[in-house]
């Protein structure tokens, strides 16, 4: 039943035109759809009061919390300082030497399910929503594969836990996370901070409901298409030559500042800054639209001191990654073996290095620690 939920949802994301829909031959790409509350999502199981629309993240956060059982709530609730804040990975559930923080999506019933996709709706803006389903709905192709059972690839692994309690006056955090997922948000002063956070998915792509899912690759495309509209100079002095095995700063590695390489981005052209804020906003556009708004500004504001670096084909044809990285941004993006081998696999990061887990968000946010 809830796998169905989750097809049900990316089928209706798809038909909407969502962004997680892989682009046409031509090139073009498809608007974003308005996905606020997936009400229709629900199972087909025995019926169960739906918690009420909540017009804000705090309330539907709340209202999830609410239809929890009590050991569930004990399970999703941490004080807002707790440092299991840093307990994450993107590693499978069978895979893993802790416990991941929070509660199981796959021992909800269809009530909190439903609960659960209001709140990561409201929290995110359309394409974040559509781009978090997509990964998971990644895992129900992995949970067909000889090895699942012993990686525990599954749908129904994947966590919700908030720090701190939602109010719309306070400051809170919440994290959403399994295979190939870890999202880090703190909401202060009404704005959502996320750092850092990791996006992946194997298969890179999928068919659900008749469409080809492809939850980052707006993210490999837009690379390609930035080092490729650069200057044969610019792009020798981006171009690396090494570069390490998995991301530098992935799970694990809080506090890692890697050395800066590859070329400065504030001496490019006006239209080559742009087309890379334009591979940023990719990241910071997951958030509500204000909030991404606020933090591509303060990316912009430093371009001067940020850097891009990449390494590998140019073509699109093999493996490459790419790192933009700044005085508070480090986005890291990582092709994991040939493309197009075992329908493809992608690793990538979100940081503000100087705001990690939102520990400078605002007055607010300090005085609630």
């Amino acid at each position: 039943m809830r796998h169905r939920m989750w097809a049900l949802i990316l089928a209706l994301l798809s038909s909407a035109g969502c962004s997680l829909v892989a682009p046409d031959e031509e090139g073009g790409s498809a608007g974003t759809a308005d996905v606020s509350a997936p009400a229709s999502a629900q199972t087909a199981s025995s019926p169960t009061e739906v918690p009420s629309q909540p017009d804000n993240v705090a309330d539907a956060a709340l209202a999830f919390i609410q239809a929890l059982d009590a050991e569930q709530r004990t399970a999703a609730a941490y004080a807002f300082d707790d440092p299991a804040r840093a307990n994450w990975s993107n590693l499978p559930a069978g895979r893993l030497g802790f416990k991941r923080n929070g509660v199981r999506i796959g021992d909800l019933n269809a009530a909190q399910t439903e609960a659960m996709h209001r709140f990561l709706a409201m929290a995110l803006s359309p394409a974040g929503y559509a781009t978090v389903i997509g990964i998971v709905g990644a895992e129900d192709e992995l949970a067909q594969a000889p090895q699942a059972r012993r990686l525990q690839w599954s749908a129904d692994n994947y966590w919700l836990a908030f720090f701190g309690e939602p109010a719309r006056s306070a400051s809170w955090a919440w994290q959403f996370g399994g295979h190939h997922l870890a999202v880090n948000v703190t909401v202060a002063d009404g704005r959502s901070y996320m750092s850092p956070s990791f996006l992946g998915v194997e298969p890179a792509a999928y068919e659900s409901g008749g469409s080809v899912i492809a939850p980052l690759a707006a993210q490999s495309e837009a690379g390609l298409a930035l080092v490729n509209a650069l200057d044969a100079a610019t792009r020798a002095t981006a171009v690396v030559r090494t570069r390490s095995r998995d991301l530098v700063t992935g799970a694990g590695q809080d506090g890692v500042i890697p050395a800066l390489e590859g070329a400065r981005v504030g001496a490019w052209s006006v239209d080559q800054q742009r087309q890379l804020l334009d591979v940023v906003a990719l990241w910071t556009g997951l958030l509500p639209e204000a909030s991404a708004q606020d933090r591509l500004a303060e990316v912009q504001a430093a371009l001067a001191d940020t850097y891009f670096a990449w390494y590998g084909a140019i073509d699109g044809k093999a493996e490459f990654y790419y790192r933009i990285q700044g005085p508070a941004l480090i986005i890291e993006f990582s092709v994991e073996g040939n493309l197009g081998s075992d329908g493809g696999h992608y690793h990538s990061i979100y940081r503000d290095p100087t705001n990690e887990y939102g520990r400078h968000a605002g007055v607010s946010l300090r005085q609630a620690e």
